[in-house]
């Protein structure tokens, strides 16, 4: 008997541990430089845990403080598109990057991504990346810094970047660039998205209703 209850109470210790879920992206990000901003690769780390639906976010180094809020509402989104309560479940953000970076806004896309995929048990493709807001209704929002995101993208080895619909124009400093150009050079593919949804089937193969 006492064996049994011994069981049993290791059992419920390591029930947190057996359904806690992990993933990881890469984030697309920029840091500031005496020249200018400069393209910069950091990880993005998902833990989800059994809970109440609290947002942890962790960040090496630190990032700006609209990081976190944006991560909050990444979450939210993400659970709204695919219509889950999350509230019996707490998620543990983590960002680490080589040096201080600027992510902000511009991870939303990638953490709903990242989240939608976790949820619903969805294998990413990690040769990807995507830059941009997420916004009311799963809109991904434009961004900035988006030739060198898609210039760290390519030293990092990714096959594809993500950005959103209506921005393959940049503008850099005082001009703009046509970013199909630098595609060409680079030899790696650019491609528009609108929606979240959008998001997940290029991530993932599939789609969300």
């Amino acid at each position: 008997m006492k064996r049994l209850i011994f069981l049993i109470f290791i059992a419920i210790l390591l029930m947190p541990v057996a359904f806690a879920k992990q993933g990881h992206m890469k984030l697309l990000a920029v840091r500031e430089t005496e020249t200018g901003y400069e393209g910069g690769i950091a990880d993005l780390y998902l833990e989800i845990k059994p809970g109440s639906g609290r947002v942890f976010l962790e960040t090496f180094p630190l990032t700006r403080t609209d990081t976190q809020m944006s991560t909050r509402f990444a979450k939210a989104i993400a659970c709204d598109a695919i219509e889950k309560e999350c509230g019996d479940v707490d998620f543990f953000y983590t960002i680490t990057a080589d040096s201080a970076i600027i992510a902000g806004p511009s991870a939303g896309a990638s953490i709903a991504i990242l989240t939608v995929a976790m949820l619903d048990d969805l294998r990413l493709n990690e040769d990807y990346a995507i830059t941009g807001t997420i916004n009311s209704g799963g809109l991904i929002g434009p961004v900035g810094g988006l030739k060198a995101k898609v210039e760290a993208a390519k030293k990092a080895g990714l096959k594809k970047v993500f950005i959103p619909a209506g921005e393959i124009i940049a503008r850099v400093d005082n001009a703009t660039i046509d970013l199909k150009n630098l595609s060409k050079e680079l030899g790696i593919d650019i491609i528009e998205i609108s929606t979240l949804s959008e998001g997940i089937k290029e991530f993932t193969g599939r789609e969300i209703l």
